[in-house]
């Protein structure tokens, strides 16, 4: 069940396919005093996965460091940090309330308690902390706190931070931040990475969604110095990386007899576009589909019915839920987003893709411009956004590579024009 994990970013090393070149970045900016790392690229690339390998490289495990054309002159042994942000982090300092009181983050660390004090209005309130300082332990075992003294976040992340620093017991503080972008109200992020000024011994690490990593870290000029060495893209993986997901399945599956044929292989790897998320799901379920109906070897024909089960079934959830809000009811509609998203470039030229359509389905340019507008529009999704004239791209390419293969949905034979002559607008 776990030779593919589509639902996991990978831990282990020896699973670990690809990206050479994003985990020598990521040693660099580690081992760089002062540079902090900004982990971006598009859903589904891989980025947690490299967070992940950051966090063995940061404690010293010799299976990642190994694989490093940069190894440092000494084992690193960072404390390693790692959170992922969800809704409820909904600005920096919800962030940092976080990592002070989370069992997984400092709050063990630490010798004082933290809770959190809201003062003022619901429009004007501030976010701060009262800490409970603990004088000792006593005999039971239970602690003895002192009174509570209100402070500052941002003050007392820094003490937090100096006072395991100064305890020795580790050589740095690595803080993995993951998913940042979608922390709603990012104006305090340079705050906690200013914390402990420039000290050497700390480190962060921005992951998230973004085209440039301009867009995680937006308007914060003065910590741009320091992220400038430390950008690590994660663009799409190539064909050979992909295959080496295959080659690791393999390694696993041999005593089981189990294969993937080079057809299937090629046939996953085309249709995932460099995501490795697609060839984990389709990996996974083609070896269930397998192992149920008593095969072990795995055909391209047998991939291609498990890409067609997987959107009956709704087994992309995600994917799907928006597949079907985008297309509606409208063959047309389909027609023109799986012609969109069968374009190979990001951004997509509609003087390239207008003719196809319109050759294909014998289509004024006009009307296909209306569905654009839909495919543009919140009613339907908005899976494609306007980049400048005439060029729009997908705002999640994960969703694009799942529109490209997705079997279609409906048939030329009822072909619903009515809401093309909707203005979306």
């Amino acid at each position: 069940m776990n030779v593919f994990t589509p639902a996991l970013a990978i831990e282990d090393p020896s699973r670990f396919a690809g990206r050479q070149d994003q985990l020598d970045a990521v040693a660099i900016a580690l081992q760089s005093d002062g540079t902090q790392i900004v982990i971006y690229g598009n859903r589904g690339v891989g980025k947690s996965s490299l967070a992940r390998q950051l966090t063995g490289m940061a404690q010293g495990d010799m299976t990642v460091i190994d694989r490093l054309k940069f190894k440092p002159s000494k084992t690193p042994d960072f404390l390693v940090v790692s959170t992922e942000c969800d809704d409820s982090v909904v600005d920096v300092r919800t962030l940092v309330l976080r990592l002070l009181t989370d069992d997984d983050a400092l709050a063990p660390w630490v010798p004082f308690k933290v809770e959190k004090v809201t003062t003022g209005t619901d429009l004007g309130a501030s976010l701060n902390v009262k800490v409970l300082n603990i004088a000792g332990k006593i005999k039971d075992g239970q602690t003895l706190q002192r009174e509570a003294v209100e402070q500052d976040l941002y003050a007392t992340f820094g003490n937090a931070i100096s006072h395991i620093l100064g305890s020795g017991v580790v050589s740095g503080i690595l803080f993995i931040i993951d998913e940042v972008d979608r922390i709603k109200n990012r104006d305090d992020l340079a705050s906690i990475i200013r914390a402990r000024g420039a000290d050497p011994r700390v480190k962060f690490a921005l992951v998230g969604v973004g085209t440039t990593p301009q867009e995680l870290i937006a308007g914060h000029e003065s910590i741009v110095r320091q992220i400038s060495d430390g950008c690590v893209e994660m663009p799409p993986m190539s064909p050979q990386e992909l295959r080496e997901i295959f080659e690791n399945a393999h390694g696993v599956l041999k005593d089981d007899g189990i294969s993937f044929t080079e057809q299937a292989q090629d046939w996953i790897i085309n249709i995932a576009k460099g995501h490795p998320y697609y060839v984990h799901l389709l990996g996974k379920h083609s070896l269930i589909k397998a192992i149920s109906s008593g095969q072990s070897t795995i055909s391209e024909e047998m991939a291609r019915e498990v890409l067609a089960e997987i959107a009956n079934r709704g087994t992309a959830k995600v994917q799907e839920a928006g597949y079907s809000k985008a297309i509606g009811h409208s063959y047309v509609r389909e027609y023109i987003l799986k012609s969109f998203a069968s374009e190979d470039v990001d951004e997509i030229n509609t003087s390239v893709v207008y003719p196809k359509i319109a050759s294909a389905r014998t289509m004024d340019t006009n009307a296909i411009s209306v569905y654009v507008g839909h495919l543009v529009s919140t009613k339907f999704g908005s899976v494609l956004e306007k980049t400048r004239e005439r060029h729009y791209r997908f705002r999640d390419s994960l969703f694009k590579a799942y529109a490209s293969a997705r079997p279609f949905q409906y048939t030329s034979d009822k072909i619903e024009i009515d809401d093309a002559q909707i203005d979306p607008g």
